[in-house]
């Protein structure tokens, strides 16, 4: 396939193409129709940045993805690169060392942000062209787009009518002046219009574009794919739906509006579209660099939140099921990783409200942890579970009223000092955070070494961020909140926002250790200090505690501990039967 990219290279008389993983909605996930860098380089991970040239090709990913990657790319001619590791080049000079400037650089101008763009222009040698995607052409064995149902999401779980959500979202605006906010993000859409899709595996959103008034929303989907409840909802919500493929051409006929004030989330602006709105009188970005939609989504209200903890019971549920399930099948030899994540998700079910996972389970056993993102997807490639090291698992689910999203790292038998100790040092970090309180204005950037600390001492680091936003029966991974080592959001967290906590520590050949619960923003205290918050957990599955050095833990750390189990067994025994609720004792004891 790279022969071919470089045949198209060729005729277009340029020097490289820059492929990305993201689609022109900028999410995380995207259709296979727009997985062309997988398909090009047989690297299928989440994250990466492919980059051809006549006569080499390199890939770029994360951390989480370097094992995984480096089985991948192995045979393809394709170099691995790791970011963030001291003395990998990044993309542009890695390119200025190989393209000077009377060379060409090409890439989709759907899919890269404006932004990313102006960077590549400054920074590399070459000229960098936008083009259109060119992929139909050269891999015409890509999968077309498709459209599945979209459905309605009631106001009874989403709190807000879609005129509330409108009025919320313009409510710092001038009111003298005509503004709409454009939108390329499924996610803020779906939330804004309360509505839900399945057009991406995992995230319950539809392909959609927006164009967001005071008044009224113009929304770009497949019209054909909404049930007539969503469409009489929409219609009473003064939104109008329109052709998907008709987003660019309105675009267009719009910025001629000089009337119009146009406003553009800076990190989901592509190229073409501040082509096209460059042309308008009043065109700027947003405010807030992730735009104010995402930021409202963000801060959940009342009704979401109640929602997420019912969600957080429904799933603690099943967590206790598959846990005990395993802890009862271990030594018959019957047990993969495959198999034990299918078998939750049996559990999970058995709820009528169970709407399908929020992510690709991981199971995964010993060295196959120490790839963050390990995912078996047969019993055939999976590896068979017995009482030896450590057994992790990382799933979440969508539930109309709320995503979950947990890991738990299971001893299967007697473990090391060593093993004990990184064990137990995780789990420090986990619950230290979420015993933080702090003042109005912290951002999750500020927070991030106190999870880190317990490792740290130990000589110990993971790589990925601690913590992400995590959306209402939407995507698992929400921003614009964070809590992550290597960059600020700028974004201070605030009451109703919702994000994981999830330390970790992968030791490559051995073992992956991971734990993981969801909090929520509180109010703490308010005085002459100023404005302070804390973190309340709505995770509801219990932590082994057999593997833990309670020295090392120390005594606050086991109180909390301690005080977690004790709330967790009382909401969720009541509905487990007696055996179930007599083995969940057992586990939530004090220790």
């Amino acid at each position: 396939m790279l022969t071919r990219v470089r045949a198209y290279l060729s005729a277009e008389k340029a020097d490289a193409i820059i492929v990305p993983s993201n689609d022109p909605h900028f999410g995380e996930y995207v259709q296979e129709h727009y997985c062309t860098r997988a398909l090009l380089s047989g690297f299928d991970g989440s994250a990466g940045t492919l980059v051809i040239t006549l006569s080499e090709a390199a890939l770029w990913t994360d951390s989480r993805y370097f094992i995984q990657a480096g089985t991948q790319l192995q045979g393809t001619g394709i170099e691995l690169m790791k970011m963030g590791v001291e003395g990998v080049p990044d993309i542009a000079s890695w390119l200025n060392d190989r393209i000077d400037n009377g060379g060409t650089i090409l890439l989709d101008g759907t899919l890269f942000s404006a932004a990313e763009y102006a960077s590549y222009c400054n920074k590399l040698k070459a000229r960098v062209m936008g083009i259109a995607d060119p992929f139909d052409d050269i891999l015409p064995e890509r999968t077309p787009l498709y459209f599945r149902p979209v459905i309605l999401q009631k106001e009874s779980y989403a709190g807000l009518s879609v005129a509330a959500k409108r009025k919320l979202v313009f409510s710092e605006d001038p009111t003298d002046i005509k503004i709409c906010r454009i939108l390329v993000r499924c996610d803020d859409i779906m939330w804004l219009c309360n509505i839900r899709g399945s057009d991406i595996d995992y995230n319950p959103v539809a392909l959609s574009y927006a164009l967001v008034f005071r008044d009224r929303i113009l929304l770009f989907a497949n019209g054909e794919s909404f049930e007539e409840a969503a469409l009489d909802y929409l219609s009473s919500q003064q939104v109008e739906i329109l052709a998907y493929s008709s987003f660019y051409d309105v675009c267009e006929e719009m910025a001629g509006d000089d009337s119009i004030h146009f406003l553009s989330p800076a990190t989901s602006t592509s190229m073409r579209l501040e082509s096209i709105f460059a042309k308008a009188k009043h065109f700027s970005y947003e405010p807030r660099a992730e735009g104010e939609v995402a930021y409202r989504k963000s801060i959940k209200n009342q009704v979401e939140l109640e929602g997420f903890r019912k969600a957080n019971l429904l799933d603690g549920i099943a967590w206790c099921r598959i846990l005990k399930y395993i802890e009862d099948n271990i030594s018959g030899g019957t047990l993969n990783e495959y198999s034990i994540a299918r078998q939750l998700i049996a559990y999970r079910s058995t709820s009528p409200y169970y709407r399908g996972e929020s992510f690709e389970p991981i199971v995964a056993l010993n060295a196959n942890a120490a790839s963050a993102h390990y995912s078996a997807t047969s019993d055939e490639e999976a590896a068979v579970v017995t009482a030896q090291g450590f057994l992790l698992i990382d799933t979440g689910a969508h539930y109309p009223f709320g995503t979950t999203d947990t890991t738990r790292t299971i001893p299967l038998s007697e473990l090391t000092p060593t093993q004990i100790a990184d064990y137990t040092a995780v789990l420090k970090g986990m619950i230290e955070l979420s015993m933080a309180s702090f003042v109005k204005g912290t951002t999750g950037y500020q927070l991030d070494i106190i999870a880190r600390q317990p490792l740290l001492s130990r000589g110990r680091l993971f790589f990925h961020g601690t913590g992400h936003g995590i959306g209402h029966y939407l995507c698992v991974h929400e921003g614009p909140q964070s809590v992550r080592m290597d960059r600020d959001s700028g974004v201070a967290l605030l009451p109703g926002m919702v994000l994981s906590n999830e330390p970790a520590l992968y030791l490559e050949g051995e073992y992956g250790i991971r734990t993981e619960n969801v909090l929520v923003v509180e109010p703490f205290t308010e005085n002459e200090f100023g404005t302070f918050y804390r973190f309340d957990t709505l995770t509801l599955v219990p932590i082994e505690t057999s593997c833990i050095d309670r020295e090392q833990l120390g005594d606050e750390c086991v109180r909390w501990l301690n005080d977690y189990h004790d709330n967790l067994y009382k909401k969720i025994a009541p509905h487990l039967n007696d055996e179930e609720a007599k083995w969940l004792k057992n586990k939530c004891r004090p220790i």
